[in-house]
């Protein structure tokens, strides 16, 4: 849980973050504690406490303490997804890493209307994403200031296969999201996250498109786990 995030989100006080943060801390026994061991370690009165759960949009106490156990369960949840336990760390880590600096997702055809979603989801929590293309990002002098996504079905795309190389050869860092980890863009990259959906068939008239749903939720997911970790 971003504790910055949603004291800037509620416009909480120094104080009301600091209770928050102690109710995080200890939310495995949270609905065990009471709201006036929760003040008492919090040194606040228990108005104080319900003032800021009103503050947050929940009925009272209670509410928030449900909110804030759920989350741990949930969070524990997307812990054990697949997903998260085969990419998680190395997802976290690149975003960490480039939090401040810049990430240019590139992507062709249907491709490009995830990329361009990535861009918008990113930039909305304060990353500074774009999904157009720059070629100038790829430039050997920005080897420690771009980060590259690649989205492509295939992963053999002629253009994306180029940049790829391009960005490699300039020692930039990049995550791909493509449909097989045997493709030559899934070798070129940093972080290769495969959906494992594309066969020679996938061209084929009325063949399931399976690659572009499958992106979005393992990026839907990756972006949670990387938010409520992110430092």
């Amino acid at each position: 849980m971003n504790i910055d995030s949603l004291a800037e989100k509620y416009q909480l006080n120094k104080t009301e973050s600091q209770i928050l943060k102690y109710m995080t801390d200890h939310r495995q026994e949270l609905k065990n504690l009471g709201i006036r061991e929760i003040a008492k370690q919090s040194f606040v009165s228990t108005a104080t406490i319900i003032n800021m759960a009103k503050k947050m949009n929940f009925t009272g106490y209670s509410e928030l303490v449900f909110y804030i156990s759920e989350f741990n369960l949930n969070q524990e949840r997307l812990e054990k997804h697949d997903v998260i336990k085969a990419y998680g760390e190395d997802f976290l880590t690149l975003l960490r890493k480039y939090q401040d600096k810049n990430i240019m997702i590139l992507g062709s055809g249907f491709s490009q209307n995830l990329a361009n979603y990535f861009s918008e989801y990113f930039n909305l929590y304060g990353f500074r994403a774009t999904s157009n293309s720059h070629l100038e990002f790829l430039r050997e002098s920005h080897k420690e200031d771009v980060l590259l996504i690649f989205i492509s079905n295939s992963g053999n795309t002629g253009r994306m296969f180029e940049l790829a190389e391009i960005a490699q050869a300039n020692e930039l860092e990049s995550i791909c999201f493509v449909g097989s980890d045997q493709s030559a863009i899934s070798r070129l990259s940093t972080l290769s996250i495969s959906t494992n959906t594309y066969s020679q068939s996938s061209h084929q008239d009325f063949y399931p498109q399976l690659f572009f749903g499958t992106v979005l939720i393992q990026f839907e997911l990756l972006m949670s786990y990387t938010l409520q970790n992110l430092r």
